[in-house]
């Protein structure tokens, strides 16, 4: 930067003292205070660096504290998982973790079942969009439904969709987040006259909320939202079993 005659009155940012600098930017009133202020900042940066790395230490051994012990509260669950309170809860009211409420403010979860959980959930690679899928000669599909299509044209539930796709293996690819069915064999699977279910088809709303553990809010909002078929005899309410189990069945280690 160019110098100028002109003196500017400034504080030495070290020592404070006053003196006439010719450039807007001294900050120092001489080399040895320049000095000093930059070994002072190198030790605080040390000093920065010490202190986190001692709260990493302190927190992996929490962690490990908490990785070690058999019962976990919601609080340290989110400390485990690295997710949020609300998370960990969301997990929980859906069915895919395991607790226990011991009292309407005290809520235990296994490190058993979170192991669980991720075990029983690997992560599985999905075909790429540009994949084909084949019929039963080997040829290959053209046409397909989204399971949006299926549900409105046949009047099925979403379960209902995958249960039928898992039971009759129909081909499916993946697009942009999308599940497309094989629309011949959607047509062939879903056109057929369904079976009348049977009397022992049928579960109970109370029977199913003791068997997976929900509310009876939870269990609304699962039939709402899938679309579950129901019948409602007298004062009792009942869904299919197949349709309920399709969504959830609980996860089991292999």
């Amino acid at each position: 930067m160019a110098t100028s005659n002109i003196r500017i009155k400034k504080n030495c940012k070290w020592c404070g003292k006053e003196f006439e600098a010719q450039e807007v930017s001294t900050q120092f009133c001489s080399k040895r205070c320049a000095e000093h202020a930059y070994k002072e900042r190198k030790r605080q940066e040390r000093k920065k660096q010490v202190e986190k790395a001692e709260v990493e230490r302190v927190a992996l051994e929490s962690d490990k504290k908490l990785q070690d012990s058999p019962y976990l509260t919601g609080a340290e669950a989110t400390n485990i998982l690295k997710r949020t309170r609300f998370g960990i809860y969301k997990l929980i009211y859906s069915g895919i973790l395991k607790a226990y409420s011991v009292t309407g403010q005290w809520t235990l979860i296994k490190t058993a079942d979170i192991d669980a959980m991720i075990e029983a959930r690997p992560y599985e690679r999905k075909p790429k969009a540009t994949a084909l899928a084949n019929d039963e000669n080997g040829e290959a599909i053209s046409e397909f439904y989204t399971t949006k299509e299926i549900i409105e044209k046949f009047g099925v539930s979403n379960s209902w969709v995958f249960a039928q796709g898992k039971t009759h293996n129909i081909p499916k690819v993946y697009h942009r987040g999308k599940t497309l069915w094989s629309k011949p064999h959607c047509d062939r699977v879903f056109t057929a006259k369904p079976e009348t279910p049977k009397e022992e088809d049928w579960i109970s709303n109370s029977d199913v909320r003791a068997e997976y553990n929900l509310t009876h809010d939870q269990l609304h909002n699962y039939v709402k939202y899938h679309g579950l078929r129901r019948k409602k005899v007298g004062k009792y309410t009942y869904i299919l079993k197949s349709e309920i189990d399709a969504i959830l069945r609980p996860p089991t280690l292999k």
